[in-house]
């Protein structure tokens, strides 16, 4: 096999999404904060230990350590070294291999060139618009796009650096250029460089008389373009951007972010930004982190991308009211990834492109060394629409802040915030708590099925005390540690609890240990209870215990004999009765005989 590239291997890890690669042969079930679980496919268990993280692209079995990257998936499930492995991801995704590869079919890899031969072309065609815009610009043929570059203080290697162009005052002249250049005007269509009038049939220019900024893509290929109006007064959009093409999808793409991905790195940093030019005036400060959205508009494949490189986000979107709604859009998506997320903040009505050309790269380091913890900042933006003179309004507004509250993942950092809140609001803590409690219960019910009254099966009155005495020690045994829960995933079959409101608040327990949940185990369950009230399982929430600290592991293991005896002891019961009956076959017989044998 031969070496290969490292531009190439990026481009095949940017492609093949670990999530859908590992989902075309594991079943995966989501698991919340971006993370996906399942049973390991490297080894037997009945319990999925087996987690993907998506936003890290890595996965990882709790029970065998098995863990990596897409590549050592493949290499692990399908027998191949690092190349194959490659080679094979590149024939799925449309990623060309220079020669000699072996690990495809023929087909396959004609099929896999032509695709990526085209997307090629494409790349190429934008590289060159690219060029062709910066040229013009070089070339003065746009006075009005020279003159608003001046006034932005735009130096020559910043220009360069950023490859800022200008779109001449014409209708086709970028046509005229990319085909002299050999390019077909279906390629022009396909990239969104031209557009094509529906009803005459013509065929235009879509970028005219602009400012043009290139967006790379996270391999540092020009994928489309944005572009501002020069013009103060103009009945068409501040900015036009690329549509969506085979080569650029917006919500996937983060300005400048080739630019800045190894200072992201260095720092554990992001500092996001609103639009092109405050990240321009960021890394002319220094700050090399810095990256911004198409717009406002924050995605939360754009999250997860900047998740792969650094755990803490700074917000830096404008001082403006609409700057201020996209901070708080954004911390939505920002929170449950874990992130710590700060808020750079400005004077009224300022943003980091005016503040460095007033002020200087000084004023935004303070201002980065100066941010926000985002409560106060959500506080300060939400208590803007509330009275909080009036109890109702103060009320209402205690509900907005806890509902962003409720987007945060780290239950460490939601205990500490709701703790402030109750200090910046001058309430009760046990009141803010309660007010959470309530918020999160009605946002995260559980999922188990609903059953009909008419369907339910419990007795009017319990006809066996052991056993209703066993499960409810091991409820409370499954809410004294995660561990006892996830224990009894693998040690009780689900037919042995049954179906009463005891058992499926055990199940519930089980199943939010499971699958990463455990700390909402308990709102689940107060869910429960407030449907189908039961006295033994408000004693168990409201934490009055029957049951010593140091008696856990002599009870865990009387309640399981409990239970696999009255188990065993029902079973018996229900064949003995079948086998008495006249219709019993000589075949049914011996069936249920053995049944009873198994049952020993």
């Amino acid at each position: 096999m031969p070496i290969i590239a490292e531009q190439v291997i990026e481009e095949v890890r940017s492609r093949a999404n670990i999530v859908e690669v590992i989902g075309r042969s594991v079943h995966l079930k989501r698991a919340g904060n971006g993370s996906w679980k399942a049973c390991c496919p490297f080894h037997q268990e009945k319990t999925p230990s087996f987690v993907v993280n998506e936003s890290r692209q890595r996965y990882h079995c709790f029970g065998c350590g098995a863990g990596g990257d897409v590549f050592k998936f493949v290499m692990e499930t399908e027998h191949v070294d690092f190349p194959n492995a490659v080679t094979m991801l590149a024939g799925r995704y449309g990623v060309v291999i220079p020669e000699n590869d072996t690990a495809a079919s023929p087909a396959e890899r004609q099929a896999a060139r032509e695709r990526a031969g085209h997307r090629a072309r494409l790349y190429q065609l934008l590289d060159k618009c690219a060029g062709f815009f910066q040229q013009q610009l070089e070339n003065k043929t746009n006075p009005a796009v020279c003159a608003y570059l001046d006034s932005r203080k735009l130096d020559p290697d910043t220009i360069k650096k950023f490859r800022i162009g200008a779109a001449p005052d014409s209708w086709d002249a970028v046509i005229k250029f990319a085909t002299k250049a050999g390019f077909s005007e279906n390629e022009l269509l396909e990239t969104g460089m031209a557009i094509r009038n529906e009803e005459s049939g013509r065929v235009y220019d879509r970028f005219r008389n602009r400012l043009v900024f290139p967006i790379w893509n996270e391999q540092g290929k020009v994928a489309g373009f944005s572009a501002r109006t020069i013009e103060k007064e103009t009945a068409g959009a501040k900015y036009v951007n690329s549509p969506e093409t085979p080569v650029f999808k917006k919500s996937n793409i983060l300005y400048a972010l080739p630019l800045a991905k190894n200072s992201i790195v260095k720092h554990n940093m992001a500092i996001l930004c609103e639009g092109q030019l405050d990240v321009i005036a960021m890394q002319r400060a220094g700050l090399d982190m810095s990256i911004a959205p198409q717009g406002t508009a924050f995605t939360p494949e754009q999250a997860r991308l900047i998740r792969r490189y650094a755990d803490r986000v700074v917000l830096a979107f404008d001082s403006d009211s609409a700057g201020q709604k996209a901070a708080l859009r954004a911390l939505e998506l920002l929170f449950p990834l874990d992130f710590e997320v700060k808020i750079l903040t400005l004077p009224e009505g300022e943003d980091p492109d005016g503040i460095f050309r007033t002020k200087g790269a000084g004023a935004l380091k303070e201002a980065l060394a100066n941010a926000l913890d985002v409560l106060p900042f959500i506080v300060r933006s939400l208590k803007r629409n509330f009275n909080l003179d009036s109890p109702y309004e103060k009320s209402r507004f205690l509900t907005e802040v806890l509902n962003c509250i409720d987007k945060i993942s780290n239950p460490i950092v939601v205990e500490n915030y709701l703790q402030k809140l109750s200090e910046m609001l001058k309430l009760k803590e046990e009141l803010v708590f309660s007010a959470f409690k309530q918020i999160k219960n009605e946002h995260h019910r559980p999922q188990y099925r609903k059953v009909d009254k008419a369907e339910k099966k419990e007795p009017p009155q319990i006809r066996n005390r052991e056993l209703f005495h066993a499960k409810a020690t091991l409820l409370e045994i499954a809410l004294s540690g995660e561990n006892y829960a996830r224990r009894m995933a693998d040690d009780i079959p689900p037919e042995i609890l049954g179906d009463d409101i005891l058992a499926r608040a055990v199940n519930t327990v089980i199943a939010a240990a499971i699958n990463g949940e455990y700390n909402e185990a308990v709102p689940q369950l107060s869910a429960l209870d407030r449907e189908e009230s039961s006295p033994e399982l408000s004693r168990i929430l409201s934490g009055v215990q029957l049951l010593p600290p140091d008696g856990m592991e002599k009870a865990y293991s009387e309640c399981m004999a409990v239970l696999k005896r009255i188990y065993i002891a029902s079973q018996r019961a229900r064949l003995m009765s079948e086998l008495r009956k006249p219709e019993c076959s000589e075949e049914e017989k011996r069936r249920i005989l053995a049944e009873l044998t198994r049952l020993k």
